[in-house]
């Protein structure tokens, strides 16, 4: 078994002790020809913002490899995403994860500062994509949740070195795909592979907030605080549309929180509730006789132009207001124009 060592970071200098061990050739930059003596194949490195950077892996290795990557400096969080033909051994102190292929799991987060080594199975094509991603910018976009919560299938008590393992979720496995019909020299390639890094991470945040959504569960607490400000919505229609950071305050939830409990409770938001309560009493107060001129109305609900008023109004319910005032008060409703 040969062994090879390097270790990750968000510019290209880590390639250089790579390339060196695999007595390897170095292209733009970018791209690391796998030497004939151990295999046929690439890797493609791109940054792909500031603070995320993508490796691909396509290759196939004729004999045993062990491809150490030693802890560096930098904080980051590596994702492998892993489609290829087998399953891969990747080793994290005394644990083996076996990933890739429909023998193990497709995915792993683990973290940059810990050693870990990459065993490929010989004579099958490996096809992994490697995301490297800056801590502290994976943290304000997960707004300092757990980024293990989300493992379930898999399930792994989350660690100080590895934080995820999982199958991949099907819109990824496509994008993955789609990069394994791509030739690396192709001149759009850099680019595709920048926006496929991009969406996988993207996906993983979508999952994030989507299993946060299902963990969420409403206590009779949390349901009357939500009842109670809708109680408020209601008795407050002629007044303007009480922010959601106001009524999240008033049920005691973050914002977050409240909107995600109001939803789940009432199938609605809480601005839906105020517009489609308000019209309704507007309907109600133009048919009952009382008012001779719509700007009566208008103003009576907080309203300050009327045409934007009588538009909101002919849209929510496909008839305008005008048509409901008595026959004597068209002049001055027309006089209001």
């Amino acid at each position: 078994m040969i062994n090879i060592s390097y270790f990750h970071s968000l510019t290209p200098e880590w390639q250089e002790q790579f390339v060196h061990d695999i007595k390897g050739e170095l292209i733009n930059n970018k791209i690391i020809s796998i030497p004939e003596s151990i295999g046929h194949g690439h890797y493609y490195f791109t940054p792909v913002k500031s603070y995320i950077s993508a490796i691909y892996m396509d290759f196939t290795a004729k004999i045993p490899l062990k491809i150490n990557r030693h802890k560096s400096d930098s904080e980051l969080y590596i994702f492998h995403f892993d489609l290829s033909d087998e399953a891969n051994l990747i080793k994290i102190k005394r644990s083996n994860y076996k990933i890739g292929s429909s023998k193990g799991s497709g995915v792993l987060v683990l973290d940059n500062q810990i050693d870990s080594s990459f065993e490929p199975v010989v004579g099958k094509r490996i096809s992994a994509l490697r995301l490297l991603v800056d801590k502290k910018k994976m943290d304000f976009f997960l707004k300092n949740r757990p980024i293990g919560s989300i493992s379930k299938s898999k399930t792994i008590t989350p660690q100080k070195f590895v934080y995820y393992y999982n199958e991949i979720d099907s819109k990824s496995i496509l994008a993955l795909r789609s990069i394994m019909n791509k030739s690396i020299f192709e001149l759009s390639f850099d680019s595709y592979l920048k926006g496929i890094s991009l969406k996988l991470l993207a996906n993983f945040l979508n999952k994030q907030e989507h299993f946060e959504e299902e963990k969420t569960l409403i206590n009779k607490t949390d349901s009357q605080r939500i009842l109670n400000t809708k109680s408020y919505i209601l008795k407050n229609l002629h007044e303007p549309f009480p922010s959601v950071l106001f009524l999240a305050d008033m049920a005691g939830m973050s914002v977050t929180k409240y909107k995600t409990l109001f939803k789940k409770h009432l199938a609605t938001t809480p601005k839906k509730v105020y517009v489609k309560e308000k019209f309704l009493l507007a309907k109600k107060m133009i048919e009952s006789g009382k008012y001779s001129l719509l700007s009566e109305v208008m103003h009576e609900l907080n309203y300050y132009n009327l045409n934007y008023f009588k538009a909101q109004y002919t849209i929510f319910f496909r008839k305008s207001p005008t048509k409901y005032f008595p026959r004597n008060t068209k002049n001055k409703i027309i006089n209001e124009r």
